[in-house]
């Protein structure tokens, strides 16, 4: 009976692992065969990667016309034209600029002959000017070394003339009275030699008088007052001169400048027409790679509010982009992210997207970048790469799609 026991009871322990195991296993096999379920669902757009955008990307004409482009969406290769522009006004404005700068060529010769004229009319006039320096330095010296001393020298002088002339008379009066005395002359005759001396002894004396006049004002005020007129001429020529060269100075630097800016300004008109003769060269557009046309931009996949109006004699910018030329082949999605999902998508995370316009295609995607940033109210931006099926019709840029993440 225990052997039957014992088998009875190993057979019951094997039978319940077996229900505890199936139990434990049964969730796992459910699991494994659902689909997985999308976190977070956002509308997306596709666009193209490394699109190239054409301009007209001339430097000088900023308005053209167009004469003839190709029409959006067409299918072209690489060195195609695209864009052609009409060129009257073209040529108009490029022989007006010529024109303009053969008159501002003969305007900057005249300038340059004007300032050589200038400079040599500025070193004569300093010349001038150092004359006038050098004369009333040597002006100044002369009285300062030779004429004051000559002046003292010369009123002294005059008055010791003037006491001589005096003592010459009184003497010479001295001795006629002493000899009248002596000699036997009438007396009118005496008188009169007498008289004549006496007058000249009282004119030696007025004229001693006034030489000690003359004197005392030559070495009290007039010798002074000139030389304060010469240290006063000095000072004048001297603040003169230095006028006069700084004048010089700035006017040549003033001078200077001008011409220097006329150069400049003739040499940026110059640089212009030769711009604007390159611009003439530029008035066909040709395609850089191959790809299919889009009239206008493409801002984050998506096209314009408005319906390109390219076309013949449309009037556009040099700035203005005329095409972007697109590769069919090398496309990604841009979605505008909600911020509620923000927290579901992250980098390398999976999906799949389905194009509105084909909603039975299911397109594989991988979460390129995500910003954390908001870039509107409410939005992130988000970028997914994209696996492409290869069917007909083919995705196009532009075009928009459902994107769910898993």
């Amino acid at each position: 009976m225990n052997w039957r026991l014992t088998v009875v009871t190993g057979t019951l322990s094997v039978l319940l692992a077996c229900v505890v195991l199936a139990q434990e296993e049964k969730p796992a096999a459910k699991g494994a065969g659902q689909e997985p379920q999308p976190v977070a669902k956002a509308v997306g757009y596709f666009e193209p990667v490394g699109a190239a955008e054409l301009t007209a990307g001339t430097e000088q004409i900023k308005s053209l016309e167009i004469k003839q482009i190709v029409s959006h969406g067409t299918q072209v290769k690489k060195g195609q034209a695209l864009v052609w522009f009409k060129t009257d006004d073209v040529d108009e404005q490029l022989e007006d600029a010529e024109t303009a700068l053969r008159l501002a060529e003969l305007k900057q010769q005249e300038a340059m002959f004007t300032h050589q004229q200038f400079l040599k009319i500025q070193a004569l006039d300093l010349a001038l000017a150092n004359r006038a320096k050098r004369d009333a330095q040597q002006t100044y010296d002369n009285f300062v070394k030779v004429d004051r001393d000559q002046r003292v020298a010369s009123t002294g002088f005059n008055l010791k003339s003037s006491k001589a002339s005096l003592e010459n008379a009184m003497e010479e009066l001295k001795q006629l009275e002493k000899m009248y005395q002596e000699d036997e002359l009438t007396e009118e005759s005496e008188e009169i030699v007498l008289k004549r001396a006496k007058r000249s002894v009282e004119s030696a004396q007025f004229r001693l008088k006034v030489a000690e006049i003359t004197a005392s004002r030559s070495l009290e005020q007039v010798i002074p007052r000139e030389q304060e007129q010469q240290d006063d001429t000095l000072a004048r020529a001297l603040l003169a001169f230095d006028k006069t060269r700084r004048g010089l100075e700035l006017d040549r630097q003033r001078k200077e400048i001008e011409v220097a800016k006329g150069s400049k300004t003739f040499a940026k008109q110059k640089q212009d027409l030769d711009k604007m003769r390159a611009d003439r060269k530029q008035m066909v557009l040709r395609a850089a790679t191959d790809g299919v046309v889009y009239h206008g931009t493409l801002s984050r996949g998506k096209l314009g509010e408005k319906p390109s109006s390219l076309a013949a004699e449309t009037t556009v910018t040099n700035r203005q982009v005329l095409v972007t030329l697109v590769n069919p082949r090398a496309l990604q999605i841009r979605v505008d992210l909600p911020e509620t999902a923000l927290r579901h998508v992250k980098v390398g995370g999976k999906g799949v997207a389905s194009p509105k316009a084909f909603p039975a295609r299911k397109l594989e995607i991988s979460v390129k970048s995500v910003s954390l940033i908001p870039m509107s109210n409410g939005k992130h931006d988000c970028v997914v790469n994209v696996r492409l099926d290869g069917n007909e019709p083919a995705i196009a840029a532009g075009m928009t799609c459902d994107v769910e993440f898993e």
